[in-house]
């Protein structure tokens, strides 16, 4: 069954924020320890009772197509065109993980979950559903306390990437290279290594702690996602 037809409510982006909250809580439950960064995607989708399938064949020989979601198998599936873009990779394993917390609750076990076509946060005409994906996956991999611990252990105070300064004059610098250069510090100092630095600095924008550049998207084209 097409994922048009399915009437997926409303989620606020505070709700998306505290359900991976909450699924984070509920893992160190289960673990009996607090986990360390990285966030270990694949282990909470086992945690979850799903089972992970590396594909390259059939839909999947379009590598545009990141992954998808078996529900009567409980199959995560991944592309596994994916396995040298880490970034990526565990982006889309994070965004099943939002379907399958976010919607699988809303559907008959019978139907299943589109696949992740590759528009990059924000996409353009994204279905609602996907978009609320794409929010779990950026919450769930780069809680908001762990990346502002980060970041102001190395800024006192939000980038204007478009601010000059005395230095600028004699080393100038673009907006994006100056946004990079302050993602590559946060990367290592908060141990987001299973994160691309575009979703690390669209995250850094989203909580508004670098300035005046747009939400950074990957170029490649928006195809029709299909049904699995």
């Amino acid at each position: 069954m097409e994922n048009e037809n399915i009437q997926f409510p409303f989620i606020p982006e505070k709700e998306i924020e505290n359900s991976t909250l909450d699924l984070i809580q509920h893992y160190e439950n289960h673990i009996g320890e607090k986990i360390n960064y990285p966030i270990p995607i694949f282990e909470i989708i086992e945690y979850l009772g799903y089972d992970v399938d590396f594909r390259t064949d059939g839909i999947y020989e379009d590598c545009d197509l990141l992954g998808g979601l078996r529900i009567p198998d409980k199959t995560v599936e991944i592309n596994e065109n994916l396995s040298e873009q880490e970034g990526r990779m565990n982006f889309t394993a994070a965004h099943e993980i939002g379907h399958i917390i976010l919607h699988v609750p809303v559907i008959e076990n019978e139907q299943k979950i589109l696949c992740r076509k590759d528009a990059g946060i924000g996409g353009f005409q994204k279905a609602p559903e996907e978009w609320q994906a794409d929010k779990f996956a950026s919450y769930l991999l780069m809680p908001s306390q762990a990346v502002k611990k980060a970041f102001f252990q190395v800024r006192r105070k939000p980038l204007n990437v478009k601010q000059k300064s005395i230095y600028d004059i004699f080393f100038p610098k673009s907006p994006h290279s100056k946004a990079y250069r302050l993602v590559n510090h946060i990367m290592r100092i908060g141990q987001f290594e299973n994160v691309s630095k575009m979703a690390l600095l669209n995250r850094l924008i989203g909580l508004g702690l670098v300035r005046n550049i747009q939400y950074q998207k990957n170029k490649t084209t928006n195809k029709e996602r299909k049904s699995l």
